[in-house]
């Protein structure tokens, strides 16, 4: 072993009193904090009825059953007579049409496995979706600690957070689309950041590449990641086009020779690649489907105030899904919405030093980039719901949690740096936080558990 390895092995191990934690002990901590998060999930996936787990499970695992049973991707064969007569939903695109590679892997174990016991069939299919948990927080801690490299224990809150956050920890827990689509985003933000960071270095453009490839196979929740990739490679390059046009068609190359096939599936089969168009086609063509709100003639705000869009997304975000399931006491909510407020103080505090100090617009516009991304997507989710579906899921911006997250570590650090006693602080959240998703499982998990089976 050479000396300077031993030297870089060494400096990890040490303790830097400016951060006051080591790395190795930030790894160990950050490791240990995603196993329990993981074995958490596990637990909720095991105690959640099958078919039940969360919202639209049932429909979700259809599609894996037929493509067990037919041995080949599920098709769209359009919707029953009336079946979104007197529904306050119309679907934007139709489960078998949206990207859903994930659902490959799992329909090929089931095959293996060959049971036709639905129940045990549902839970295996859920292992999968646990299985992303650590491999997304695994992830978001890599991305994080590079954001904030002199700030050891911002990467160990936002990992907490991510791995406590109820609706978050639920969607890593039953079989969704959601949890492939978050897991292929978060690794395409991390592959994006770090790309960033090395002037786009050749094995980084592959490793973005893949990962915005993987992006395009799954839902279109994550799509926001695609123009944020074009507008970060513009700014690093726009001065210089023949680098640009290198990067960006390796981009879009690798990216397209992986995903590229879905696409051209749908044109074969439907005469139309994203799916939209042709699935609003059937659902009309089903009769007595609702009239979205727009249609309707209500304005944004009438919108708004009929559904309680706000209130609901931002109370889905957090924990519960729909109207009335598995909602906090009305005291975190509040306490949530301090935290938003003081960390978009923080920003603004952040903003106006850099003005002050005429370096605004120098580096990496990475940040501005993170912010975009999870504002678009709560834009784009508005747009959704008042034009298409009326969605009150704040589970939809999830793709971009990884980017709240980065965004409110940087708002709160912006009163002070997290080293010394605030580093101190943060670590003490830490635990506070577990404690709370495990009184969440007691309090709000088991009993909705138990109502399930009483109906």
């Amino acid at each position: 072993m050479s000396g300077g390895s031993a030297v870089r092995r060494d400096a990890g191990r040490a303790k830097d009193p400016a951060t006051d934690i080591s790395v190795s002990t930030q790894r160990r901590l950050a490791v240990a904090l995603i196993v329990l998060a993981t074995l958490n999930a596990l637990l909720w996936s095991f105690v959640r009825d099958p078919g039940h787990g969360g919202p639209d499970e049932g429909q979700h695992f259809s599609i894996v059953s037929t493509m067990v049973a037919t041995g080949r991707l599920a098709e769209f064969e359009g919707y029953a007579p009336g079946l979104f007569a007197g529904r306050p939903v119309r679907a934007q695109v139709a489960h078998e049409v949206t990207p859903n590679a994930f659902a490959i892997p799992v329909a090929v174990a089931l095959g293996v496995i060959g049971s036709n016991d639905y129940a045990f069939n549902i839970h295996v299919a859920r292992l999968f979706i646990v299985g992303l948990y650590p491999l997304t927080l695994w992830f978001a801690f890599l991305t994080i600690r590079r954001v904030f490299p002199d700030m050891r224990t911002a990467p160990l809150w936002g990992v907490t957070v991510m791995g406590t956050v109820p609706m978050f920890m639920l969607v890593h827990s039953y079989y969704t689309n959601d949890a492939p689509a978050i897991a292929a985003s978060t690794i395409a933000t991390y592959a994006l950041v770090r790309a960033s960071q090395s002037g786009f270095a050749p094995r980084d453009i592959f490793l973005l590449g893949v990962s915005l490839g993987l992006v395009g196979l799954h839902k279109y929740t994550g799509f926001l990641i695609f123009p944020a990739t074009g507008f970060v490679v513009l700014w690093q390059f726009g001065k210089r086009p023949v680098r640009l046009l290198q990067v960006g068609l390796s981009i879009i190359g690798i990216a397209a020779a992986i995903s590229s096939w879905w696409y051209i599936r749908n044109w074969v089969l439907y005469a139309d690649p994203i799916g939209v168009s042709f699935t609003q086609a059937a659902v009309d063509a089903s009769g007595a489907a609702p009239v979205p709100p727009r249609s309707r003639g209500l304005s944004p705000i009438e919108f708004v105030q009929e559904t309680n869009w706000i209130g609901e997304n931002f109370a889905t975000f957090w924990a519960g899904y729909g109207k009335t399931k598995l909602k906090l006491p009305g005291a975190a909510y509040l306490a949530f919405s301090s935290l938003i407020i003081t960390a978009a103080v923080g920003i603004v505090f952040r903003v106006a030093r850099q003005v002050r100090q005429q370096n605004s617009l120098r580096g990496s516009p990475i940040l501005i980039v993170l912010a975009g991304l999870h504002i678009g997507l709560w834009l784009l989710s508005f747009w959704s719901s008042y034009t298409v579906d009326v969605a009150v899921h704040g589970r939809y911006v999830f793709p971009t949690f990884l980017s709240f997250v980065i965004l409110t570590v940087l708002g709160l650090s912006g009163f002070m740096p997290w080293r010394g006693r605030a580093s101190a602080a943060v670590l003490i959240a830490i635990p506070a936080m577990l404690a709370a998703n495990i009184a969440y499982f007691i309090q709000v998990v088991l009993p909705d558990v138990n109502s399930v089976r009483l109906i």
